[in-house]
């Protein structure tokens, strides 16, 4: 990613070494100065002295880049690091959502059935006592407690 930063950074700066363009002054038929990178066609104008482009050092340009280079990594890496937060809390929002809307389908089953059947680890059915189904249901209102109030 930093390949294409490298490439035009170093463009830069062998453009700007090389853009040392000769530049002219003239007035026009209005009295107007203007100035421009090449000379009027007949008429009297001045060339003026462009200074040179200031000489930089191989190697602090070179430290310059590297240092460019290594702060566009770490911005890439920070933003990579805030997007795969953001999936996460996306993902743990969505497994929150789906557990509260089961917790209350299960409680709302419970409450509206109480002649409900229900298979054991053993693969039994039977019809649990109204103790039973109670303490089910308090369990049920404690998660959709949880799930439920974690979605707000």
């Amino acid at each position: 990613m930093f390949i294409p930063q490298l490439s035009s950074c170093c463009l830069a700066l062998v453009f700007a070494m090389a853009v040392q363009a000769d530049a002219y002054k003239w007035i026009d038929d209005d009295g107007e100065v203007i100035y421009s990178q090449t000379p009027p066609v007949g008429k009297h104008y001045e060339k003026m002295d462009t200074p040179p482009p200031p000489s930089m050092n191989p190697e602090a340009a070179q430290k310059e880049i590297e240092l460019l280079i290594e702060q566009q990594q770490a911005t890439d890496k920070a933003r990579a690091e805030q997007q795969q937060k953001q999936q996460q809390a996306q993902q743990t929002a969505a497994i929150v959502e789906e557990n509260c809307r089961v917790a209350r389908y299960n409680l709302q089953q419970y409450q509206d059935n109480p002649g409900r059947r229900v298979m054991d680890p053993q693969g039994n059915v039977t019809r649990p006592t109204e103790v039973e189904r109670q303490e089910k249901i308090s369990t049920l209102k404690q998660q959709v407690k949880q799930f439920c109030e974690q979605e707000n």
